[in-house]
């Protein structure tokens, strides 16, 4: 779900009824179809308790209609809070946290958890990190998920990096039920299809809804600095 930034209670509260209409879609879907939610849309901007309760009637909503709960991550201020939300719905069904390779605190957060059997989305970040350094961050995706996979925990890696998709792929070795490969729609289209066409999970970020200005920013933006560095994202 695109829907990010609201900052009054109807503005949150419309995000909400967005976002409930989305999962019933995907609900009469059924298979292989997860929904993902952005915190700022559900009001963390404003009111924590705004955020937590919005939160929650979705997360019964994803359980009800059968489907698959995510919960993306944005910027520094709002990790805490997206950490601690997610936890606290741990157990109540099928639930995904996206956590920031660029974070010194994600280490932390891998363990709090696989302790609490919520999976990780490992990312490198879209927003201001704790490290912009491009051979770091690609250093601490490596040791987020070669944890992941040490303790044989299923995972969630988003990653355009080539350098990071063939390490992944040598590392989990014959355990492929151990990763979920997602791609952005519209990038990587040869790899995501060439990958599942060979057995591997694949999973495709298919933006819905209203707004999606700021997604748009953010994915320009990861393409140039990729030009910049003389880098390009897998084909």
């Amino acid at each position: 779900m695109v829907a990010e930034f609201a900052r009054t209670p109807e503005e949150s509260h419309h995000a909400l009824q967005e976002h409930r209409t989305g999962i019933r879609m995907a609900g009469e879907l059924k298979e292989g179809i997860a929904f993902s939610i952005k915190p700022s849309a559900l009001g963390v901007l404003f009111s924590q308790d705004e955020y937590a309760g919005n939160l929650s009637t979705l997360f019964r909503e994803a359980r009800n209609n059968g489907v698959p709960f995510e919960i993306d991550m944005e910027g520094s201020p709002f990790v805490e809070t997206t950490v601690q939300s997610a936890l606290a719905l741990a157990g109540g069904g099928p639930l995904t946290l996206a956590l920031q390779a660029y974070l010194d605190r994600t280490s932390r957060d891998i363990s709090s958890c696989m302790n609490s059997s919520v999976t990780v989305r490992l990312v490198k970040g879209a927003y201001k990190g704790d490290t912009d350094d491009f051979t770091t961050i690609q250093e601490r995706f490596r040791m987020h998920a070669g944890t992941l996979i040490s303790a044989g925990i299923p995972f969630s890696a988003a990653t355009h990096d080539p350098e990071l998709v063939d390490w992944l792929r040598h590392e989990v070795g014959d355990h492929r039920d151990l990763i979920e490969f997602a791609f952005l729609k519209g990038l990587a289209e040869h790899t995501k299809t060439a990958m599942a066409a060979d057995g591997w999970n694949v999973a495709e970020y298919v933006p819905y809804g209203p707004g999606g200005q700021a997604y748009i920013h953010r994915r320009t933006r990861y393409l140039e600095i990729l030009k910049y560095l003389g880098r390009a994202p897998v084909p």
